[in-house]
């Protein structure tokens, strides 16, 4: 008898182990390639940008490199990745242009951009083009960086700084441009790796939401997926979780901190092992800082 419990509790403990690895396997770890090359250093000063938008998701990972340092394993590895060029009479930089040339398809992965060259009408837009037409024809799935102006949101293409005459040097806004990139593809590139779609625009201080909020879901009933939106004052470490009737688990959508702002969250009907639930009753829960609000919504298929 003694062993017969012996070997029940290690049973048990082993499926919770099981059970756990699975769940923290659902909040996926990103890698993030920004390409760059820079003669003057400019260029540079923005993938340093580009870098810390990137390492502002605490999923992600930045890795930096020169266009002549970039290997085949980088790349192979990488869930996005970022290029950035000065302008040369409106066209890429021909560093950039041959790593296009001599790299193969990237398909997969989440790719965005970024620019420098002088003048207010040089080329920059062009080259951001550019490296997005480049990025699509490999295969990349491309963001841009997202805003909010109060009456209207708005994504860019890109990010670009006018790093010579009239107006000499990055300035704090243009870097501003450059975290924006990086953490819109930090975010895409963890949302399509982990199924859960997570979005999110910067917003106005003067705009914030006033308080933490958890809103119903919408469509509901719903299938297969339904959106849910939230909004935090301040930066908060957000748990937001789907339950069954009986009270079990079935999917961790967020667990990490995030800025103030309006988020919204689409769940895709499947569990933390990525397996399409069953028709029925389930809770969606959002805890912040021992506060939590709950709403019910309906899956029929």
């Amino acid at each position: 008898m003694k062993r017969y419990n012996f070997s029940l509790r290690f049973f048990l403990i082993l499926m919770g182990i099981l059970v756990l690895s699975s769940i923290a396997s659902a909040q996926q770890n990103v890698k993030i390639l920004i390409v760059y090359y820079s003669l003057s250093g400019n260029t540079e000063l923005m993938a340093n940008g580009v870098v810390e938008g990137v390492q502002s998701d605490s999923n992600a990972t930045a890795i930096l490199k020169k266009v002549d340092e970039v290997t085949t394993a980088d790349l192979d590895s990488a869930d996005g990745i970022i290029l950035g060029s000065p302008t040369y009479w409106g066209n890429i930089a021909n560093p950039m242009k041959e790593f296009l040339d001599n790299t193969g398809f990237w398909g997969g992965k989440v790719g965005g951009a970024f620019s420098t060259g002088a003048m207010k009408t040089g080329g920059k837009e062009h080259v951001v083009f550019s490296l997005i037409a480049a990025l699509l024809m490999k295969g990349v799935v491309v963001v841009g960086p997202v805003y909010d102006f109060g009456a209207f949101q708005s994504g860019g293409l890109g990010a670009s700084a006018m790093t010579g005459p009239p107006d000499d040097g990055v300035s704090e806004s243009e870097l501003d441009d450059a975290r924006a990139l990086g953490q819109r593809v930090a975010l895409i590139a963890e949302q399509l790796k982990s199924g859960a779609i997570v979005n999110n625009v910067i917003s106005n201080n003067e705009l914030l939401p006033k308080g933490f909020s958890l809103q119903q879901n919408f469509p509901n009933p719903f299938n297969p997926e339904t959106k849910i939106n939230y909004e935090l004052p301040s930066t908060l470490k957000v748990l937001l979780r789907i339950f069954n009737e009986l009270g079990e688990e079935v999917r961790t959508l967020v667990d990490k901190e995030q800025p103030a702002g309006r988020y919204q969250v689409q769940w895709d009907g499947k569990d933390n092992n990525y397996q399409p639930v069953a028709t029925g009753v389930y809770f969606y829960q959002l805890y912040v800082e021992g506060t939590a609000q709950t709403k019910k919504m309906l899956l029929l298929k």
